[in-house]
């Protein structure tokens, strides 16, 4: 039988009054991350973690999804915060769907608007994979993955020290030039989230540059957030700004920077931009407001806010119109890519108007939709594994 009893709890280093639902040690509860048997303050910490972990693309608990639609978001920190504050007796029942299953694989949607003749997307759009080969993510005795180093810069746009982690290639040699390419990080993430073992990019580099499906390249991991004021990560416009201003940090400190202690090659066609969540939304708004620095530009579950929208988590104000969605009369990248999933809960239907924006605006693009995926390493695996196998090849 299940207790509930009142508990002194503190949070947020407030004293408040916590009801506690005490389970069976056995059972996995929703709420009861820490699997102490009690639903309190200590879970809601847990919680706010794992929407934090979910922005910046690390693995999360389900057992932080409240409300159970198969997703963490604000809404189950919400739910948590008011069973613990006893606001609420019990979280939403959860539903289980019954769906018929087929034998057939699930099949990615992949199209390319106004190809132009023979062109290098329309000859990538013609070889993308579902998901990663198995074999890109298994590491294999003999194979050469590189090395990490983290280094410190002085960001002239923040007037401050900051982080970024640079992944050298299989065989580095620094009496050679090599192409770059910069990896973006979910909010609320580090220069550290996308080098998670969950997302593999380490391991699929060296495999595909030991199998001669990619090019050997330095990628460089930043840390996005970039504002001289004393602020931090949140779902505000002001916070979104800091992370708009990464396109500046690139321009005016980052490529300096590894111009300076790299032995890289320039030009547009050496230079590719990516990136997860409010990474794949930077990555883009980069690519497409700076087409002459990138030639390859792709996002992973990009979010909303490139145009003013409403969502879940604020009003956005947005950096352009759909209608300024493209490139005009300057260069089109050789690559543009974009990889969803067909079911996101956690930046809805952003990733669509992206989509529909470039289709509206005539300009041709990769949209790589899976049918199974997730907002995490799933759909940045199946991402990174096409995108690095055809970056720094156009030309």
């Amino acid at each position: 039988m299940n207790i509930i009893k009142k508990t002194a709890a503190s949070f947020a280093a407030a004293a408040a009054i916590a009801v506690s639902s005490v389970m069976p040690a056995s059972a996995a509860v929703r709420g009861d991350l820490n699997n102490d048997g009690t639903i309190d303050s200590f879970d809601v910490v847990l919680c706010r973690r794992n929407i934090i972990t979910m922005f910046s693309g690390g693995q999360t608990d389900l057992l932080a999804d409240i409300d159970g639609n198969g997703s963490i978001q604000i809404n189950d920190l919400v739910l948590l915060q008011k069973y613990v504050l006893g606001t609420i007796k019990e979280f939403p029942q959860t539903t289980t769907a019954v769906t018929t299953t087929t034998t057939s694989a699930p099949v990615v949607t992949t199209t390319v608007t106004t190809p132009s003749g023979d062109s290098y997307m329309k000859k990538m759009a013609a070889d993308i994979h579902i998901h990663e080969e198995s074999s890109s993510t298994e590491k294999k005795s003999g194979v050469d993955y590189g090395t990490i180093e983290k280094k410190t810069y002085f960001s002239k746009d923040a007037q401050r020290e900051k982080n970024l982690n640079i992944l050298l290639p299989p065989g580095y040699d620094s009496s050679q030039k090599y192409p770059v390419m910069y990896v973006f990080h979910g909010i609320f993430g580090s220069e550290d989230s996308m080098l998670d073992d969950s997302m593999k990019i380490q391991t699929m580099l060296g495999n595909l540059v030991a199998s001669g499906e990619a090019e050997k390249m330095i990628i460089v991991f930043p840390q996005m957030f970039t504002t001289k004021e004393n602020i931090f990560p949140a779902f505000t416009n002001e916070s979104s700004r800091a992370y708009d201003a990464i396109r500046e940090d690139l321009e005016n400190s980052i490529m300096p920077f590894m111009k300076e202690n790299y032995p890289i090659k320039e030009g547009r066609e050496n230079t590719a931009v990516t990136g997860f969540s409010m990474g794949g939304r930077e990555a883009l708004y980069v690519g497409v407001t700076r087409p002459q620095l990138y030639g390859y530009v792709g996002g992973v579950c990009p979010a909303p806010g490139i145009f003013p929208t409403v969502d879940g988590n604020m009003t956005h104000e947005g950096c352009m119109s759909p209608s300024e969605f493209c490139f005009g009369s300057a260069p089109s990248p050789y690559v543009l890519m974009i990889t969803c999933t067909r079911f996101d809960g956690t930046v809805g239907d952003a990733p669509d108007s992206y989509h529909d924006a470039l289709t509206q605006n005539g300009v041709e693009h990769i949209w790589h939709q899976l049918t199974d995926g997730d907002h995490g390493a799933i759909s940045v695996r199946a991402h990174m594994y096409n995108f690095l196998r055809y970056v720094f090849k156009a030309k």
